[in-house]
């Protein structure tokens, strides 16, 4: 069995998960950048004032939160204040409640103020996107099989397999509301877009069309519009109409009304909400690993450890040096986490 360390590498990388058959098979991790040059700007300032170490070692590193060998575990609120129970890593938050999974398909629900288990269950393959909605929770599970499972009868009340998926990137995106409907992003470029009230008639969206790295790995709404990335593509979706950006992505965010993206061809492209560009920026041989947008002003980390803070015409621009990425990079509000470090982003600028 592959650990949960095993399985979820750092953001930055291209990280795949081998689908075989309905399960797992193994894992192989690749590396697009091996043998290319990197990035090295000139002239860096140094980030040091902004810098404290956080002591903890990552143990599993997802789309939405990062889990730490000490059992507490990183969101986009910050770190938590209660401990999961050990094997356990944080998949979803959802209200009061925190929902954890480990490798053999068992997953516990608990209270996120408590951190006392308030239920427990188990599934044939391990979960690896889901949310909590009422007393049910909505789920892809490793072999690509959406489900919903009933809190209140302990069963799983709906389960169909979606599709093939035979190499995965970890950057596994969480279902996410979208008006009354539940977007659920599936591991073969799908999203399912589903009625709570009546979950077994689901309509889908096609995002993708290949086996292979074509689940999504953002979901965000954006007014009544759905962004969504594979690792080849963003899409922004509305009724009616859908707009596309091919490009290899590293990261996205949102921010307002105007969508950030990284390409792994070194670029920091602003996008309008049905994707028209209105700036970009170039950096030669840059590894981008994450991206955020604090007081106005864009960051985009570079695994070589350069941090870039640029405005957000993305014109003026000054680099910091923050030290390379050796595990992962994730960003909660004004704070960028990477490997045992943590970067107060407002006391960056340009």
């Amino acid at each position: 069995m592959l650990t949960t360390r095993s399985l979820f590498l750092a953001f930055g990388f291209s990280s795949l998960l081998l689908m075989s058959g309905c399960g797992m098979s193994k894992m192989s991790s690749l590396n697009p950048f091996h043998g290319r040059k990197s990035f090295e700007p000139e002239k860096t300032a140094s980030a040091s004032a902004a810098i404290t170490k956080t002591g903890k070692e990552a143990v599993s590193i997802l789309r939405d939160g990062v889990t730490f060998s000490d059992g507490t575990f990183l969101t986009r609120g910050g770190i938590s204040a209660i401990r999961l129970p050990k094997g356990f890593h944080f998949v979803t938050r959802s209200g009061r409640y925190v929902l954890a999974a480990d490798d053999t398909g068992a997953f516990k629900v608990l209270d996120s103020k408590s951190g006392k288990t308030i239920h427990e269950g188990k599934l044939e393959y391990p979960l690896v996107s889901a949310a909590i909605r009422g007393q049910r929770i909505y789920y892809v599970s490793q072999d690509n099989r959406f489900g919903v499972y009933s809190l209140s009868a302990k069963k799983t009340t709906i389960s169909a397999k979606v599709g093939r998926a035979f190499a995965v990137d970890t950057r596994i995106a969480n279902p996410i509301s979208l008006g009354s409907d539940l977007v659920v992003p599936t591991l073969d470029g799908k999203l399912l877009i589903i009625n709570p009230a009546n979950p077994k008639a689901v309509r889908g969206l096609a995002i993708g069309d290949d086996y292979n790295l074509n689940n999504v790995i953002f979901l965000k709404k954006l007014g009544g519009r759905i962004i969504a990335a594979t690792p080849k593509k963003l899409i922004s979706a509305a009724p009616g109409a859908m707009h596309k950006y091919e490009a290899p992505v590293g990261d996205v965010t949102i921010a307002g009304h105007t969508i950030y993206l990284l390409t792994g061809d070194g670029r920091v492209v602003k996008l309008s909400p049905s994707l028209k560009v209105l700036a970009q920026r170039q950096f030669p041989y840059a590894q981008f690993a994450a991206i955020a947008v604090v007081g106005g002003r864009v960051y985009a980390l570079d695994r070589s450890g350069a941090l870039i803070v640029m405005d957000s015409t993305l014109k003026k621009s000054r680099i910091y040096d923050v030290g390379s990425v050796d595990d992962y990079a994730f960003v909660a509000g004004s704070r960028l986490y990477k490997d045992d470090e943590v970067i107060d982003l407002s006391k960056l600028s340009f």
